[in-house]
């Protein structure tokens, strides 16, 4: 039982997370939107550092070194839809479920995460207690196509709740 244990642990630390269809899969080249904003990676990507749960329920962050210098410096925030134990659902099971509802899984353990397939949130400038300098919202979370807007909380817009 240990073993087993212990396998899956090893597992999880080394593989963390699958990002079913996300963003930067198929497509290596990293390109910035009209805000500068970059193109996430992901998962599979050598600038991937990572991921957690946030402070915040239901927000979980996923973290790159874009430049490669050993220092964070790029992070996305997507919004947790739901939630499913580990104990009742395989990871099999949860990448199909992740692939029909076009969403990203997040395995850890008891728990995974599925959460939208497009962040809600691009950080730059990530310092290491985690804080952005710029940092802007995608309030339709339909990917990177020039309707973020940069988002500051002295001057929210009307959009931003």
């Amino acid at each position: 039982m240990r073993k087993l244990a212990l396998h899956i642990v090893l597992f999880l630390l080394v593989f963390g997370t699958a990002h079913v269809w996300a963003q930067g899969m198929d497509e290596p080249e990293m390109e910035s939107s009209a805000l500068g904003i970059p193109k996430e990676p992901g998962w599979k990507h050598p600038s991937y550092r990572g991921w957690e749960s946030l402070s915040v329920p239901g927000l979980i962050a996923t973290y790159y070194d874009l430049d490669r210098d050993n220092k964070l410096d790029y992070m996305v925030i997507r919004k947790v839809i739901r939630k499913a134990s580990t104990e009742e659902t395989t990871i099999e099971q949860a990448i199909e479920i992740a692939k029909f509802d076009n969403l990203s899984v997040y395995f850890s353990h008891p728990v995974m995460f599925f959460a939208n397939r497009n962040p809600l949130f691009y950080c730059k400038g990530v310092d290491p207690r985690r804080n952005c300098t710029d940092i802007w919202v995608d309030i339709a979370e339909d990917g990177l196509n020039g309707n973020e807007e940069l988002y500051s909380l002295a001057t929210p817009s009307l959009g931003v709740r």
